[in-house]
């Protein structure tokens, strides 16, 4: 491989020479975990993809050993056209992924190993094909059943909320058990207790209309969770799995089969992953699964909580302090950070900074030293 990348060598060092100081230790930081906080227009998709070029001219690693992360089919092709510009062909062996395409891939390469040896992607038609078939079943006294308009005004609700449960690996059991139990604390919530004397109600009242509606509300989201098995076994009877089936599949097949985990691990020898302040719980688990044979992978994440833009699917900053503090004993050389903005004029960054001064849950409160 080394040889078919012998005429980029002059271009690429022409490009590493163009890159800022963090930048240029971002993409030379090759070996171990790493940790690059970007803010936006810092150049974080030139610096992933003139890392993966460094790899493949530095080491005699193959191009198909190694495997970028991102969360959009837009970003994973920007990141592979940028790449075919650093060392050409070599680009299109490099494992360039969505989370969802990756365990796509896997579940159709080991299907042996799954319910039905027949499965295919969820379709978004086919979704609402089978949501519509769910809310038809519906019995006359279900909670969520409309008889006289909208008959499917819960489809939508309903495909998020399953979503969200699959993305975090939540047990329902355990969903009810904990609706069950706020619903039982309600009557000494302050918030549905009078604050002072009212007409005929005294201080510390009940306010029995609201707790009505917020029981209500709750025994809804309760008949909607216990939705979610049909809605799985219709997905099994019509030979299908939705995106977030993907990820939960996969990092179950890699917690009781170690000998696949072992395998897709010996291949990724080098992980980078984009938006790393956007992954879920199980997005997280899964980029764990595949590099926790060594204490300290070649893990490259790169993240901003300042752009953490899929909080309401899962996504949390935790995931950036958790790396910090389980892979990062170097600070001044396992964690860049990019500062300098190469796509906004001074007075536009300026407003931003002064705006995202007020969010207090940001990592330069809970990382000494970073800018």
């Amino acid at each position: 491989m080394m040889s078919q990348l012998t005429e980029y060598n002059e271009h690429f060092k022409n490009i590493l020479n163009s890159l800022n100081p963090s930048q240029k230790k971002a993409v030379e930081s090759i070996e171990g975990p790493v940790m690059v906080i970007a803010g936006p227009g810092t150049g974080k998709t030139q610096v992933l993809a003139a890392r993966i070029a460094n790899i493949l001219l530095e080491t005699d690693t193959n191009p198909e050993n190694i495997l970028c992360l991102t969360f959009t089919d837009s970003a994973a092709t920007n990141m592979r056209q940028r790449l075919q510009k650093f060392i050409g062909l070599a680009a299109f062996k490099v494992n360039i992924y969505t989370f969802h395409a990756l365990c796509n891939d896997i579940i159709q390469q080991n299907l042996a190993l799954f319910p039905k040896n027949n499965l295919e992607p969820l379709s978004e038609l086919e979704n609402l094909d089978i949501m519509k078939i769910l809310i038809d079943n519906f019995d006359i006294n279900h909670p969520l059943k409309r008889i006289k308009d909208e008959h499917y005004f819960y489809q939508n609700a309903l495909k998020q909320l399953f979503s969200n449960i699959k993305k975090e690996g939540f047990d329902i059991n355990y969903l009810i058990e904990h609706i069950d139990n706020y619903i039982q604390k309600l009557p000494e919530n302050s918030d549905f207790q009078y604050k002072r004397a009212f007409k005929t109600f005294k201080k510390g009242d009940l306010k029995q209309e609201q707790y009505n509606q917020e029981c209500e509300r709750l025994e809804k989201l309760k008949a909607a969770i216990l939705e979610l098995p049909k809605y799985n076994a219709l997905l099994l009877q019509n030979n299908r799995y939705d995106f977030d089936d993907m990820i939960n599949w996969i990092n179950n097949l890699f917690e009781h089969q170690p000998h696949i985990k072992n395998y897709y691990q010996e291949k990724f020898q080098y992980i980078l992953v984009d938006e790393y302040q956007d992954t879920s719980l199980n997005q997280n688990k899964l980029v764990s699964y595949l590099s926790d044979f060594w204490d300290k992978p070649n893990l490259f994440v790169v993240g901003d909580d300042d752009q953490s833009i899929y909080r309401f699917q899962g996504a949390n900053i935790q995931n950036l302090l958790e790396f910090k503090d389980k892979y990062i004993t170097d600070l001044d050389t396992e964690l860049v950070v990019l500062t300098d903005n190469y796509r906004s004029t001074p007075n536009i960054v300026n407003i931003a900074k002064q705006c995202i001064a007020f969010n207090t849950h940001r990592l330069s409160a809970e990382i000494p030293n970073i800018n």
